[in-house]
């Protein structure tokens, strides 16, 4: 591991590049990001791939600037000011940025906006591919690198790549509105592990995978092009003993007293905000005016100090917002105000980190009203300032920090009287309520502090290579298969037992058009043919169906699980003495959830009873199987069945017969000394179980299971069987 790099990758370098006489200044920003990685690693371990934030002069000032930054192991891109204008301004602030916030009418489409975007992300994989040679992991920053995780990945299979969203990402059908939804999805399915702040996020891009890939997902993780991701949550933290050491400082203790001596006998109101419209400004506004209008008692005790960083204001939509932030705290100071009291007092300009301390620490209540926010870090910042000093903060239930900060007091921003009540609430609460809230509060944020945040999500991101590489062990490579190829040549009674659906033939919308084709019965021939081979076809499948496709060919069928088997003579025989009183009344539940469910059918065989969903709409389908799972789960012991969750159908059987005893049966009767079982789903797991350890049991995909090796998918059992009884 030593002298490998740990690479950053983000739209922006963690600094500030000014030109002052013909000099360049660099300045280290202060970003969450920056100080958790500084914190997490050794400096000299990091290095960080980035836009300089800044267009140098001529080839001479990018040279100098390139040099600068080396010795801060910073790696810039460069962006011409087109590019910025179209990648930044135009595709991930004007197209992405308003999706993720769930404001689809502020949407600008634009064809130059979208070629940009993928120059540049293929600008910053170039950059990061140049120097990863010698690397740990690559950690991709955001949602305008959504392309690049891909990028990276066509390059190399083994790259250990990280990517997380620090904004919210939005449900499915929103997220469809875009045009290039595809190649965006696609793009950060090249990482190995994606991270959000909340659980609610990576859930939506979940759904999102499912709708526009069609890829099955896990409740965290899903398959996709022979690689398993995951999908997490990793509520971003602060630097937590940053913020409580500097509002101890003596310094920071001026402040706040300078500033609490003008407003001498009233309570303080502060929001800090960046101009924008996901956070909710003129919502806070309006609840504010609600309060004054509705608790007329607390006129002249009270003061809103909004602090507003600027932002994009040159950008028609942010220039409105400022317009009409400006009237509306206008008509509150001409409606309420007098020549000792202002109720609003607003500032557009960002403050010194001191000064912003001092402000948390003099103010009694925070007020913090996103319609949409990832995370919202200003909240946490509140709290941890509060070591010394109490206050109240009030939290939009859309910021990603509610979902932690429980103990704030959490509104909806658009309920102007819910939120002006809150603000009645913050004002009377009791010292010993307010004190319990921040303690409660101040533990969530001191335990998962950003330090904490880096460690969680790199080491998940180790976890998850871990776990690919234990699937690729599993996975039938080129050496595997020359093992069990020799292994077949060397044997002299051998038996297959392979399942159908979904491993000799694809699924189907409809069960019955899965009929063989003439390359399967070729195949299935060409086994049988050489006269040391066994061949057992063991399904799911009605008898009916199997007897219709295969009856007259020299190899066994085993039908519904077990209940039906044409061994050894060819005829066809059923396990005798099965319950059946059971059927009725658990066809009768199916019968009712598939009224309840366009697509939904039954399959009735003699001795089960299968409930399909493969043509339900993506996610009613998964949703109803869960409820009837739920319903039949109590009745299974009582009556002696089994629940199997096979691919997109529910099916319940009788215990007493399984793939896997009638297998081990016929297998007892052959003696093989080449056994070989292939299977897809969980129907087959009994079969990988109960036959013998010397036994080559394969699985379909590369889902855990009791099977020593997988193969991806369906064609990948045809071409093995194949090159098998070729080799």
């Amino acid at each position: 591991m030593k002298n490998k790099k740990k690479i950053i990758i983000s739209n922006r370098l963690p600094i500030q590049i000014e030109r002052k006489k013909d000099k360049l200044i660099i300045k280290p920003s202060a970003g969450g990001l920056a100080t958790g990685l500084n914190s997490a690693f050794d400096s000299t371990e990091i290095l960080w791939v980035g836009w300089p934030g800044i267009v140098p002069k001529d080839d001479n000032e990018r040279e100098k600037i390139t040099e600068l930054l080396k010795p801060m192991n910073l790696l810039p891109v460069f962006l011409s000011k087109e590019e910025i204008r179209n990648f930044y301004e135009g595709y991930s602030n004007e197209v992405l940025w308003p999706i993720c916030h769930y404001q689809p009418s502020y949407i600008h489409f634009d064809r130059e906006y979208w070629s940009t975007y993928v120059t540049v992300n293929k600008k910053f994989c170039e950059a990061a591919l140049a120097v990863q040679q010698s690397t740990d992991f690559i950690w991709v920053q955001d949602y305008q690198l959504m392309l690049l995780p891909q990028m990276l990945r066509q390059e190399s299979n083994e790259l250990n790549i990280g990517y997380f969203h620090h904004i919210p990402f939005p449900s499915e059908e929103l997220f469809m509105n875009i045009p290039q939804r595809k190649e965006l999805i696609e793009g950060l399915l090249g990482a190995d592990l994606i991270g959000f702040h909340t659980f609610a996020d990576s859930q939506n891009f979940l759904n999102a995978c499912k709708k526009i890939l069609n890829v099955p997902c896990g409740h965290n993780q899903l398959k996709y092009k022979d690689r398993h991701i995951f999908i997490e949550s990793f509520p971003m933290g602060i630097d937590y003993d940053k913020f409580v050491h500097t509002s101890s400082l003596p310094e920071v203790t001026t402040i706040a007293t300078q500033f609490r001596s003008h407003f001498p006998d009233q309570k303080i109101i502060i929001s800090v905000d960046r101009l924008d419209y996901s956070k909710g400004i003129l919502e806070r506004l309006r609840a504010y005016l609600t309060f004054l209008e509705k608790y007329p008692e607390w006129h002249s005790k009270v003061v809103l100090y909004m602090l507003i960083v600027p932002s994009r204001d040159k950008v028609s939509q942010y220039k409105k917002l400022k317009d009409e932030i400006n009237r509306k705290v206008s008509e509150i100071n001409s409606i309420y105000g007098n020549l000792s009291w202002t109720p609003v007092l607003y500032f557009y300009k960002s403050l010194p980190f001191e000064e912003l301390i001092g402000l948390y620490v003099a103010s009694d209540i925070c007020m913090i009203t996103s319609t949409r926010d990832g995370m919202n870090l200003v909240s946490k910042e509140y709290i941890a300032s509060k070591t010394h000093t109490d206050g109240v903060l009030i939290l939009s239930e859309f910021a990603g920090a509610s979902k932690e900060l429980v103990d704030a007091l959490i509104v909806n921003p658009y309920n102007r009287a819910e939120t002006a009540d809150s603000i009645y609430h913050a004002l009377k609460m009791a010292p010993e309520e307010i004190n319990e809230r921040t303690e409660a509060n101040r533990q969530i944020i001191q335990k998962f502090n950003v330090q904490h945040w880096v460690r969680l999500f790199i080491n998940r991101l180790a976890e998850t290579k871990a776990i690919q590489r234990d699937e690729w062990a599993r996975r039938i490579s080129d050496k595997v298969f020359n093992s069990i190829a020799e292994r077949y040549r060397k044997s002299h009674n051998r038996l297959f037992f392979l399942d159908y659906d979904g491993t000799l033939v694809k699924f189907q919308n409809h069960a019955q058009k899965a009929s063989p084709t003439v390359l399967l019965y070729n195949l299935l021939d060409s086994i049988i043919a050489d006269p040391l081979n066994t061949l057992v076809i063991i399904s799911g499948r009605a008898q009916e169906s199997l007897s219709t496709w295969f009856d007259g060919r020299s190899y066994y069928l085993v039908a519904e699980h077990g209940i039906w088997s044409n061994f050894p003579n060819f005829n066809w025989a059923y396990k005798k003495g099965l319950a059946l009183h059971w059927m009725p009344e658990v066809k009768k539940i199916m019968e009712k959830l598939a009224d309840q469910t366009p697509g939904a059918y039954i399959e009735a065989k003699p001795y089960s009873l299968a409930w399909h969903y493969r043509k339900v709409e993506l996610g009613l389908g998964e949703l109803k199987a869960a409820e009837l799972k739920e319903i039949l789960n109590p009745m299974l012991n009582d009556y002696g069945l089994q629940l199997l969750d096979g691919n997109a159908v529910i099916e319940v059987k009788n215990t007493e017969v399984n793939k896997g005893k009638s297998a081990l049966e016929i297998a007892g009767h052959i003696k093989a000394d080449f056994l070989l079982a292939i299977g897809d789903d969980i129907t087959d797991e009994d079969l990988f179980k109960y036959l013998p350890p010397s036994t080559i049991s394969i699985k379909v995909g590369s889902n855990k299971s009791a099977a020593k090796y997988y193969l991806d998918q369906q064609e990948d059992v045809l071409q093995f069987l194949n090159q098998l009884i070729l080799k």
